[in-house]
This record gives C-alpha cells, sequence and structure tokens, in this order.
C-alpha cells in the first residue's frame, strides 16, 4: 500500500512506467489528488491484469492520465473509479491500449469537465 492520503503534484508520476513483470498494483487509499499525480504510474506494465480501486472522489487535472495505457492484460476495472467530481483531463487516455477490458468502468459523475474523458 502507498500511505499516503494526501497527494503532491507529479508525486507518483511513472513511478512503475514499464514495470513489464508486474502483476498487481498496491493499493492507491489517497481521498486528496493533486495534478498529474498518477499520470502515466504503471504506464506499460503489460503483465497487469488487476486495476485498485481508486478512493477519491474529487480529482484534479490530470491527475489519472494514461495511468495503465498500454497494459495490454489488464481485464478488471469496472469497480474502479467512485469518482463524483471532475478535473480537466483527469482521465484521459487511461485505459488507452488496454485490449483486453471486457466492460467499461462505472463512471458516477453527472458534472464533467473539459476533455474530461478523452481517449480513456
Amino acid at each position: 500500500m502507498l500511505p499516503s492520503k494526501n497527494l503532491a503534484t507529479y508525486c507518483y508520476y511513472g513511478m512503475f512506467s514499464n514495470c513489464i513483470s508486474l502483476e498487481e498494483t498496491p493499493k492507491l487509499p489517497a481521498t486528496n489528488l493533486s495534478d498529474y499525480c498518477y499520470c502515466n504510474m504503471f504506464y506499460e506494465c503489460s503483465s497487469l491484469t488487476y486495476a485498485p480501486r481508486i478512493e477519491a472522489t474529487s480529482l484534479a487535472s490530470h491527475c489519472y492520465e494514461y495511468m495503465f495505457k498500454n497494459c495490454f492484460k489488464l481485464t478488471d476495472v469496472q469497480e474502479i473509479l467512485p469518482a463524483t467530481t471532475l478535473a480537466n483531463y483527469c482521465y484521459n487516455g487511461m485505459f488507452s491500449s488496454c485490449c483486453k477490458l471486457a466492460k467499461a468502468p462505472n463512471l458516477p459523475a453527472n458534472t464533467l469537465k473539459e476533455s474530461c474523458y478523452k481517449g480513456m
């Protein structure tokens, strides 16, 4: 588990990027996000099959941008995104090229921001 519940700008940016043998992610309990905090965090982790539940309900700009891009074996993302308050580009490209996804995640937000779901 990554224990921090309050994140700083770019704090986990690209942290596990290109870890091609990574099969499981740590828990992500943060509820206060910051711009780009999880951007590219699991980018090209091609062995990853599961995405953790993300606890934040209010998002920051670009916070999950390309977080799981090119995670080719990722299959389960249905219940991971509880956010109801979005931010600009918050989910931009989050699951881009995740070709094994069978279902899209639930998206409970009813007020959108600029390009919040772009390329998701």
